[in-house]
Parts: structure tokens; C-alpha cells; sequence
């Protein structure tokens, strides 16, 4: 299976990691530093071989409008030197390590050891000394690959995005980079600032790198940007104690929350396992290890050939990436939403998904939007405006805009009905508040829905039972008696008799046996 790392994921970390982990796997070089003997050993504190640099990641998700979705900061020292009895390789060190998340401050390690293989202007054989590769600073090897430069030959990168290889030219102590070749796999726009500075008077010395990168993406009738800035510099060097760490060292280091799946290894060999025990085992811990499993293995075509293999299994399938928890995963619920291909039922399983996504970006509220407003299929349209209004309560970040949206579906009588039980699915008390005035609608499944909808509440059992002795239709004291039922809390003593009255005044029996129930619950 191939492996595809989108362009908005970092292992459920930030969009902007995920820029650089979609770069290929290729260590180049970081800078020139002369190989080491022993003969040299005694002077190794006066060689450049002895470098470090202060590196800061930026990066943000712009919607449209120009607002930041999501954003990060990632930022560390690192330090190289020679190895003590590794001959072939340096040890290296990061430190100072600081990750914030949409301003919220991540735990990272205090320190994290690796090892580099340095061979002939070329850093290879990355060893992070069992690092989890889900950790946000397995991005380490992908800045090393941004750092990369060649001006003997080209050098070619690949990732999910397409194939590109840069021309590498120095001008005096700066050095750019352009492209001369381009296969691209997506639909994006994109640019790019590349530039290294050395110094001359010292070759080999520390180099300074900045970086800057934009592209413009459209999906599901939404467009937005994904911006990100990486600058790397020199600082002073800080010895350490380059020990013979072990290949486990960096093995206890988790990955967080978001980006673990709590020690399930997922593999080729038992992926269809799992799902098989996910879909009678709705295990979230298992459901998030198979979704980075698959948004690791598996791009759009790949997802929608399973989908299509194992039919019987799509609501594992689409509740493993629902679990997954990263802006990869959200992104391809929504492209996969966007295939008619995948059959009704697939696309309805696909909107509660984004509608049950924890902390859904504009992504996902848009995505639902598109399909609202597209309209092609009134169940699936139905169906992702119920589920705009489910995001409010699984999305705080969206509620005020699933409330603006969902208060324009009110006034308009194509959607009303259906936006009536949207909110009361977002649990909104303003919109909710509105709700009271639709219970003496002309529309029966206005007023049926707007029952169902205020009939759970105890706050509103008056203007509910008012509305059933003025029209005491059966659907909707079915409807009442339906949501009553499961409602927790008792009518009071004059609804009760008021319910009574309108029992008596009745003949028929399918009516009176509805307030029958209603009354001796």
C-alpha cells in the first residue's frame, strides 16, 4: 500500500508540520563539516563539526476570509558534535523545545538525543533512537531535508503533493533554489521562498536557512491557505556528554493525546483484524490507532477501494478516521464526501462523521455547508444540516458560526423544518429560545419537529402543551409522547390536568391512548 501524507496532517499534530513531513525521506546535508580522526580528536573544540542552530516553525490554515483556523509554533535548539565511539556518525541533541497548539502550550521533553551518519556533504541514516514517529519532533528529519542543498547536481523530492527537483545556485555567500521539474499529484497553487546564507570566510560553518511557503487550496466549494515560515540560525554551541545511548533511548517519549493511539500497533498484517474487532468494539483508543494507520497507507482512492472491497465494514472504516482526530483525517472525510460514487448510504455515514468530529476546523463545517447548499440528494442535504447542528456541541470553536447559519436555515422554508431539529441538536439556548414561536406553525412537520425538539425540555412544557390542545393532531402527540419518554423530567400537575381535559374531549382512541401514556408516565 502506498504511503500518503497529506499536505494539511502531521500525525494528528498541525497543518503545518505536515508540510514538511509531506517532504521525501532524504537526509541531505546540513552543512560541510570536515570528517574527524583521531590524530584530530585533541583540537575538535576549534572545527565547525562543532555547530548549533536555533530552529522556529510557524505555521497557520487561513479560511477565506483570512482568519486563522488553526496555528502552531514549534520551536528548538539543536546541537552537533562528535560522536565519542562511533567513528561514522555525530551525536546531536535538541533542547529548549517549546510546541504551542492554537495557543495552548503542549508537553514536550526536555531534551532528545539522536544520532546523524555524515557522509561526503551529506547527513544520512537519521537515527532518533526509537523516537515515535508520531511525535511532532519526527519532523526533525524533514527540516534536515529543507536544509538540503546541492551545487553539483539536483536534487528530487517527492511527496503526496507530486515530484519536484530544484536547480541549486550560489551567488555569492547565498544560495536559491529553483524548479525545473514538476509532477504534481493535487490541485493546489503554491509558493515558495528558499534561501541559505553561508559563510565564506569559514567554510563548513553554521548556515542560515529561511523559508516561506503558501498554497491555496479549494475544497468542497471552500477555499483556504496554509501558510508556513521555517528560519533556522546559528548560536553558540553547548557541549554534552555524547554517551553510547541505546537504539530504545527516545522509546519512553509518547507522542500526545492527539497523535497516539495509546501503544496499538496497527500493521499490513492485522488492519482487517482490527477493523473486523472495531465494528462490534466501538474502542475510540483502537478507532484512532486505525485511522493513522490508514491516513499513513492509504490516499482517497486507496480509502474509497476499501470502501468498495469491504462493504460490510465502511462504518468502521469511516469511524476510525472520525476517531483519528487530526486535520488529515477531517480533510478526508470531506474530500471522500465529495465522490457520488460512494453511494448514499457511504455519504450519510461520511456527514455524521464530520458532524461528530472533535474540534472540527472550517474544513468540516464547510464541507457540510457545500452539501446543504448543493442540494442534490434532500436526504444527504437533510442529513449534513441535522449534523451542522451535532458539530456545535462537538466543536465550540464552530458554534458561533453553525448558529449564524443555522438562524438563515430558520428563515427560510425549504430548510425549516429540518433546521428546527438542527437546533435543538447544537443545544444553542438562543436559538433555542426561538423555537416556541414555530409551535402554532401551518406546516404540520414544522410544528411536529418543533414538539420533538422543546417536548425534552422542562422549560418549555407549557408552551408544548399549549400547543397540543390547540391542534391536537395524532402526529403530534406522537411525537410528544415519543420525546416524553425519554425526557428527564415529570409534567406538572396543571399539564397534566390540562392533558386530561383535552383526553376527555376526544374520540378518538388512538389519540386517547397516546395521552393515556403521556399522563401515567
Amino acid at each position: 500500500m502506498k504511503k500518503t501524507i497529506y499536505i494539511c496532517a502531521a500525525v494528528a499534530v498541525v497543518v503545518g508540520l505536515a508540510i514538511l513531513n509531506s517532504l521525501s525521506n532524504n537526509d541531505k546535508i546540513l552543512i560541510e563539516p570536515e570528517a574527524v580522526t583521531q590524530e584530530q580528536s585533541k583540537t575538535l573544540t576549534e572545527k565547525s563539526y562543532f555547530f548549533a542552530y536555533q530552529v522556529d516553525i510557524h505555521s497557520a490554515v487561513l479560511s477565506e476570509s483570512g482568519s486563522a483556523m488553526t496555528f502552531s509554533e514549534l520551536s528548538w535548539k539543536m546541537n552537533f558534535q562528535p560522536h565519542a565511539s562511533a567513528s561514522t556518525k555525530s551525536a546531536a541533541m535538541l533542547s529548549d523545545i517549546v510546541f504551542m497548539a492554537d495557543n495552548k502550550l503542549q508537553t514536550m521533553p526536555t531534551q532528545i538525543p539522536f544520532l546523524v551518519k555524515y557522509q561526503s556533504r551529506q547527513f544520512s541514516d537519521l537515527d532518533m533512537l526509537g523516537l515515535s514517529e508520531q511525535h511532532p519532533l519526527s519532523v526533525l528529519s524533514k527540516v534536515l531535508d529543507l536544509m538540503s542543498y546541492s551545487l553539483d547536481s539536483p536534487l528530487t523530492f517527492e511527496d503526496a503533493l507530486g515530484v519536484k527537483t530544484f536547480q541549486y545556485v550560489q551567488q555569492h555567500n547565498v544560495i536559491e533554489r529553483v524548479v525545473t521539474a514538476h509532477q504534481k499529484h493535487a490541485d493546489n497553487t503554491e509558493e515558495e521562498q528558499w534561501q541559505i546564507t553561508l559563510n565564506l570566510s569559514r567554510p563548513g560553518t553554521p548556515l542560515t536557512l529561511e523559508y516561506n511557503n503558501n498554497q491555496i487550496w479549494q475544497r468542497s466549494g471552500q477555499r483556504y491557505e496554509v501558510v508556513q515560515t521555517v528560519s533556522v540560525k546559528p548560536i553558540t554551541h553547548t557541549p554534552f556528554e555524547p554517551v553510547d545511548w541505546q537504539a530504545n533511548h527516545n522509546t519512553h517519549i509518547l507522542p500526545d493525546d492527539n497523535a497516539r493511539g495509546t501503544g496499538i500497533e496497527v500493521t499490513g498484517d492485522n488492519f482487517l483484524e482490527y477493523i473486523q474487532s472495531l465494528k462490534g468494539n466501538l474502542d475510540p483508543n483502537l478507532a484512532k490507532a486505525i485511522g493513522l494507520y490508514m491516513l499513513n497507507n492509504f490516499d482517497q482512492s486507496g480509502l474509497k477501494g476499501l470502501f468498495e472491497q469491504h462493504e460490510n465494514l465502511t462504518s468502521a472504516f469511516i469511524y476510525a478516521l472520525q476517531k483519528a482526530q487530526t486535520l488529515q483525517a477531517e480533510q478526508m472525510l470531506s474530500d471522500l464526501l465529495t465522490d457520488d460514487e460512494l453511494g448514499v448510504q457511504v455519504q450519510q455515514k461520511l456527514v455524521m462523521a464530520l458532524g461528530r468530529f472533535e474540534n472540527a476546523s472550517d474544513i468540516g463545517f464547510s464541507s457540510l455547508r457545500h452539501v446543504v447548499e448543493k442540494g442534490t440528494n434532500e436526504a444527504i442535504s437533510d442529513m449534513a444540516l441535522l449534523n451542522m447542528g451535532t458539530m456545535s456541541k462537538f466543536s465550540p470553536v464552530q458554534s458561533n458560526q453553525v448558529a449564524d447559519y443555522l438562524a438563515d436555515k430558520m428563515r427560510s422554508p425549504a430548510h425549516l423544518s429540518t433546521a428546527v431539529l438542527a437546533v435543538a441538536n447544537s443545544k444553542n439556548p438562543k436559538l433555542i429560545a426561538k423555537l416556541p414561536a414555530l409551535l402554532q406553525h401551518s406546516d404540520v412537520q414544522v410544528r411536529k419537529n418543533t414538539i420533538k425538539s422543546l417536548g425534552q425540555m422542562a422549560d418549555y412544557q407549557d408552551q408544548v402543551v399549549t400547543s397540543l390542545l390547540a391542534s391536537p393532531e395524532m402526529a403530534s402527540i406522537d411525537a410528544f409522547a415519543r420525546v416524553y419518554q425519554q425526557a428527564n423530567y415529570k409534567l406538572s400537575a396543571m399539564n397534566i390536568e390540562r392533558l386530561d381535559g383535552l383526553y376527555q374531549s376526544q374520540s378518538n382512541p388512538v389519540i386517547k391512548k397516546r395521552l393515556s401514556t403521556i399522563m401515567n408516565m
